[in-house]
């Protein structure tokens, strides 16, 4: 059991840093729950487990250790604040598209908060497949996509279904 939790951990741990990064994303909903909720219940059953196991003292510091950070770190970081994040982004508009790499593109982006309506951004991405995708830059700015490369399109996708 304790070797389940450690790897479900040690699996959900990154993609949870790359995702609160910017650096990896992705679209599937169910995933990114996981991701989050997992992030949110694993440590604490994962350090009670580790601390039972008696083991040489050497070898489980830094098994201890990674716990404990996570922990202090989703304290710092307000749990309530993390469960407001479990919503993907969803495209609205795809704007540009690079020609060279078509699946390098600039989009409009929205993603439900709740109560409070829907957070907006123009961002640019990169696509490795049709659900996972880097954010390149969330600062987008006209000056930077002038030039022969780009082409835009002004594509409707509305993921959400808005009209």
């Amino acid at each position: 059991m304790l070797k389940i939790i450690r790897i479900t951990f040690y699996i959900v741990l990154p993609l949870f840093l790359l995702d609160i990064f910017d650096l990896f994303q992705t679209k599937i909903g169910f995933l990114k729950a996981v991701i989050y909720y997992g992030i949110l219940i694993l440590p604490i059953p994962l350090l009670i487990m580790e601390f039972k196991a008696n083991r040489n003292l050497s070898e489980p510091i830094l098994r201890k250790l990674i716990p404990i950070l996570t922990i202090i770190g989703l304290i710092y970081l307000n749990p309530l604040n993390i469960l407001f994040n479990v919503a993907t982004w969803k495209t609205k508009t795809i704007e540009l598209i690079n020609e060279n790499k078509r699946s390098h593109k600039v989009e409009f982006q929205m993603k439900d908060i709740g109560a409070l309506g829907y957070a907006k951004r123009k961002a640019e991405v990169y696509y490795l497949t049709k659900y996972f995708y880097v954010v390149l830059s969330e600062n987008y700015d006209d000056r930077n996509f002038i030039g022969t490369d780009w082409k835009r399109v002004n594509q409707n996708l509305n993921e959400f279904g808005l009209k």
